[in-house]
């Protein structure tokens, strides 16, 4: 982990990681086929668990009663998040590896499926405001997309600038409070 972190993964050597575990690159040859699969195990666990969890939080609001998703979208969304930082602060190296050094590993790209996902929960909800009499801002999905990106781009920050918790909970509460007037002023649900 520590090489990862140092160096990111395509600059870390399995000659060095080798030599600071104090046995010789054809012992890692035994447990691991290559540099990805030893970071994919260092990693894997823990990036599936979130976004196991992302997705739960995303069904589990569709689930919702119309009338309930309207009434607590925000609150909602704040509560998650903060169940979200809990989990990458309980595990934050590896989000660090999966955030900042991840580059040419299948999970160089770790956060766009939830973007997708976002972005898609989104335009569900937009659905349910205009069924339910509400008038939003006609808003195109790839602008959806870019907002749900800015949104969790800016969250995982947090991440990338290595802060310790109480300020990252400072930070995504500010966070949260700038994309909520946001996402209020564009879909008009609360007043």
């Amino acid at each position: 982990m520590k090489e990862f972190l140092e160096k990111g993964f395509k600059d870390a050597s399995l000659r060095e990681i080798a030599a600071a575990a104090g046995v010789t690159t054809g012992a890692i040859y035994g447990y691991y086929r290559d540099k990805c699969m030893l970071f994919s195990d260092l990693v894997e666990p823990m990036a599936e668990e979130f976004a196991a969890r992302f997705k739960a939080a995303q069904s589990a609001f569709g689930n919702f009663e119309p009338q309930q998703q309207i009434k607590t979208m925000l609150a909602y969304s704040a509560e998650e998040l903060r169940q979200m930082l809990d989990y990458v602060y309980q595990n934050f190296e590896v989000f660090r590896l999966l955030l900042c050094c991840s580059a040419g590993t299948r999970y160089e790209h770790y956060l766009d499926e939830m973007v997708e996902l976002d972005a898609r929960s989104t335009l569900l909800f937009m659905n349910v405001l205009k069924d339910n009499g509400y008038q939003p801002a006609s808003l195109k999905p790839n602008l959806v997309h870019i907002l749900s990106n800015a949104y969790l781009s800016a969250i995982f920050e947090i991440v990338n600038h290595n802060m310790d918790k109480a300020e990252a909970d400072e930070y995504a509460e500010h966070i949260t409070a700038f994309f909520a007037a946001g996402w209020n002023a564009l879909l008009k649900f609360q007043d």
